[in-house]
């Protein structure tokens, strides 16, 4: 197997969510919701009746077996080509999804309180499509077929659960012995107070509001900063008093001990800097109280504010207090930066208003400004080092930053970004502090379920991994011996780490076939059959915060096939979708598309032909488009309704804030980059396709309505989700009561959608006449460019229209330039599947409508049901 290379290793955070669980026996359901680790399974799975040689695969019979394993590993197709000429030919994204902690409500694997079976040779374990000999007391891997023996016993063999399912989790006594309790873990709150007064003011009351939502036991440090940077000692009742930070202080780059603590004048940040919730609520709330705004002297982004200091002070006392006091601290500026042997975690929270401007990792404010690059690249670089030299030291001292910036000065998300990528945090932008409340934030700190991760993936002989991206990080091989390896002893080129383990991440794999897999090469005598199977396995392990070490062991098998047809046929294109967007979000990190729209209308580009050649290779078929002569083009190809979908999130991925003109400033773009590529794929496709929700009175509930402008109707109340932040819009009703009752549905709506996810998205909410409805209007697909009869088609809701209703609802839509969906697919030469494009269907259309404005009583039954169908 070819390694990885490290360029293929992006890191990124995640979006996450939470949820609980319920143990059952070994089945699983597909609509459930799985957190953290379960210590125990119901009952034991039945012994299969083993012959001398019999493969031990788990029953085909049981839908929740295999939703457990598709859960976690969701691949793209069970079925590849045989050559790697045709793959590498064929436009079908070809990988998987990888999601750790999938949403699972009931157990849907088994757990078992020993170590798994690893092969001699290739380090991959025992898996349901292993060959067991029963009486020689052996098993054969999967993947380079080397007999095994079997240290469980025959009794055990023939109820092993890994020899019936595919997902696995295996839960082990901690090395260290010492157990990690997230109720444990230090805090430190960083406040900027450059903000005006009416936003200070709000942001003390979240604050509050989150402490009061976090456990007692946690420990607490609060900072603020400005020109300066303030530590606030919590020992104090009733007096406020601070320790005060030069804003230009940075970590020493020297190792010596005297120079670090003569620069940083904090010798001991415990017992009076850092104290648990249950015995400083009272002080904090005090000195929470006590903060001050500097006043609207200046613009907010031109404020002094020492954001790299502040996070250098902060990170330096949370790891002096994790080893006991600072006088066990290493200089913070080498690469020996004391990792807490107490395994105590720690989070950094982040508040800020607007860019670094002072100290050290400050940026000139006309790099900012600047679409194609920074216009002070020296500057630029020695503050990228400075961020990246923190991230690295942070990561490996166990603390995660979460950054939270507010209002409308940009923060410069590109330079932040490594910072919360390489320690499992996350970057959120809000417009507002209303959008913001206590018990998000305390969801979004407490959602980390592991801790030193670790990621694997095995594949057969003809397979190679092209990609990981997701929330991971390279391997260290020089110390595999740390607690993250003990585990596992063979680690392939594969293997990488995990900066963290949290419900709703998911890491995308590419793969790829590195030769041809038919001939006397897939002939295994093994097998007994004519082509081989490939198989997949990835193995999931990490520290638990409720004491443990968890592995999570899940094998997948694909089928070879020699038809593309078979293969585009069979695809899983929603994940297919996810992946391909996640490979382009990747490369327009790689060109700097973000700042360079040059680089996006490339990306643009690019995704045209993608998605021009995947349709041609579909088989689609030439359209009735016109009269074929000598002189005439090729006819567009029709696209096939089951790549309908996946067409028409690549069009809204290309157009969309993360590739489009959408998203106004590049930390927009940064940010959407950093989430879409660490997201889940229900999160992931809601953030290259939002979803829409139109209030109905006739029903007095939302439902869910195609994404087009046409649905935005006069005096309609909608509410669309777009993944990372929701839109409301409410429209103008005739009578007070009936606003009140539509908002009140309004908000109990949103708390269903928004339900355990963890960071919550920013709710934006809009008045009718609000002239930010123009955010939740550019996110809907244009329909301007196309005809009545294909807007009918593409909102089915028009035909249950009288004809001046349907003609005053597209009389709304306002007039663009930017191309629909129809017109951008007929520039591909695509024939769009919806498009009225031949005389039979247009002549159709016509008798449809003519009979359509017929009232609806003088209409046949039949007829009308066919108008609806239409």
């Amino acid at each position: 197997m070819l390694p990885v290379s490290q360029q293929d290793l992006t890191v990124l955070p995640g979006l996450d969510v939470l949820g609980n669980g319920n143990h059952r026996a070994a089945g699983i359901s597909s609509d459930s919701q799985h957190q953290g680790i379960h210590t125990h399974y119901s009952a034991p799975i039945p012994p299969p009746p083993f012959t001398q040689f019999q493969r031990a695969a788990p029953a085909h019979g049981h839908k929740d077996v295999a939703s457990a394993a598709t859960s976690i590993v969701s691949l793209t197709s069970n079925t590849v080509l045989r050559t790697c000429h045709a793959l590498s030919k064929a436009a079908v994204p070809f990988g998987a999804l990888i999601t750790p902690l999938p949403d699972l409500t009931a157990q849907s694997s088994p757990l078992l309180q020993r170590s798994p079976t690893a092969c001699s040779a290739c380090g991959a374990y025992m898996n349901a499509h292993c060959k067991v000999l029963m009486k020689e007391d052996k098993w054969l891997c999967s993947f380079c077929h080397q007999q095994n023996a079997v240290d469980i016993g025959v009794q055990d063999l023939r109820s092993a659960a890994e020899l019936r399912v595919e997902a696995v989790d295996y839960i082990q006594q901690d090395m260290t012995g010492q157990p990690v309790n997230q109720t444990a873990e230090t805090l430190a709150i960083l406040v900027d107070t450059t903000a005006a007064a009416s936003e200070l003011q709000a942001a003390k009351t979240i604050i509050k509001q989150l402490l009061q939502q976090l456990p007692r036991a946690w420990r607490l440090m609060l900072l603020t900063f400005s020109s300066a940077v303030s530590v606030y000692q919590l020992g104090h009742c009733g007096l406020v008093t601070a320790d005060v930070v030069s804003g230009e202080w940075q970590p020493a780059v020297t190792s010596s001990k005297q120079q670090q603590h003569a620069a940083l004048p904090i010798h001991d940040p415990e017992p009076l800097h850092v104290a648990s919730l249950q015995s400083c609520q009272n002080a904090a709330e005090n000195i929470i109280d006590s903060w001050r705004s500097l006043g609207a002297t200046r613009a907010s982004r031109e404020q002094p504010r020492c954001l790299g200091s502040a996070l250098a002070v902060a990170l330096h006392l949370l790891a002096a207090s994790t080893q006991g006091g600072a006088e066990k601290a290493d200089s913070y500026g080498s690469d020996s930066l004391p990792v807490p042997q107490a395994c105590r975690p720690s989070r950094v929270l982040l508040v800020t208003t607007g860019p670094s401007t002072k100290g050290p990792g400050r940026v000139p404010l006309s790099n900012l400004d600047r679409g194609q690059g920074p216009d002070d690249p020296q500057a630029a670089k020695q503050a990228e080092q400075f961020f990246v030299r923190l991230a690295e030291q942070a990561g490996r001292a166990g603390v995660a930053v979460d950054i939270v910036a507010v209002g409308q000065a940009a923060v410069n998300v590109p330079l932040l970004g490594p910072l919360a990528q390489k320690t499992g945090g996350l970057i959120s932008t809000h417009q507002r502090f209303d959008e913001l409340s206590g018990a998000s934030l305390a969801s979004a700190l407490m959602r980390r379920q592991g801790i030193k991760g670790f990621l694997d993936i095995h594949t057969s002989t003809g397979l190679r991994v092209t990609h990981v991206t997701g929330p991971i990080t390279s391997l260290d091989r020089t110390n595999l011996s740390s607690n993250s390896m003990q585990r596992h002893s063979k680690p392939t080129m594969n293997a990488c780490e995990m900066v963290s383990v949290e419900t709703g991440q998911a890491v995308a794999m590419g793969l790829e076939v590195s030769r041809d897999l038919q001939g006397d090469y897939a002939f295994l005598q093994v097998c007994r059959r004519r082509y081989a199977m490939l198989r997949v396995q990835v193995v999931l392990s990490w520290r638990s915060l409720q004491g443990g070490w968890l592995q999570r062991v899940v094998t997948r098998r694909m089928s070879t096939t020699g038809s593309l047809h078979s293969l585009t046929t069979g695809t899983n294109w929603s994940t297919a979708a996810v992946l391909a967007g996640k490979h382009w979000v990747r490369q327009a990190q790689a060109s700097g598309a973000a700042q360079k729209r040059k680089a996006a209308q490339h990306l643009r580009k690019q995704i045209g032909q993608h998605v021009s050649q995947l349709v041609s290779q579909a088989g689609g078929g030439p359209s009735t488009w016109g009269a074929l002569t000598w002189l005439a083009p090729p006819p567009p190809a029709v696209l096939p309704p089951y790549l309908h979908s996946f067409v028409q999130v690549m069009y809204q991925l290309q157009r969309g804030p993360m590739l489009g003109e959408v998203a106004g400033h590049a930390d927009e773009r940064a940010l959407l980059h950093a989430r879409f590529l660490a997201a889940s794929t229900p999160a992931a496709l809601l953030m290259m396709a939002p979803a829409l929700y139109l209030f109905s009175p006739a029903t007095a509930a939302f439902q869910q309505v195609p994404a087009l402008d046409l649905a935005l109707g006069p005096g309609d109340t909608v509410v669309l989700d777009c993944g990372n932040q929701v839109f409301t819009r409410t429209g103008l009703a005739s009578e007070p009561e009936a606003a009140t009752s539509i908002h009140v549905k309004m908000e109990a709506f949103l708390g269903q959608l928004m339900h355990n996810r963890v960071p919550a998205p920013g709710v934006l909410r809009l008045h009718q006449d609000s002239p930010d409805v123009r955010y939740l209007a550019t996110r809907l697909m244009p329909t301007y460019g196309d005809s009545p009869e294909e807007q009918q088609q593409q909102y089915p809701a028009l035909l249950n229209l009288r004809p001046e209703q349907a003609s005053a609802s597209q009389q709304h839509v306002l007039p663009t330039d930017e191309p629909s969906f129809n017109q951008w697919a007929r520039s591909l030469r695509i024939n769009p599947t919806g498009a009225v494009d031949n005389i039979m269907e247009a002549m159709q259309s016509m008798s449809v409508k003519s009979e359509l404005n017929r009232p609806t009583e003088d209409k046949p039954k039949d007829l009308q049901c066919n108008a609806v169908e239409v």
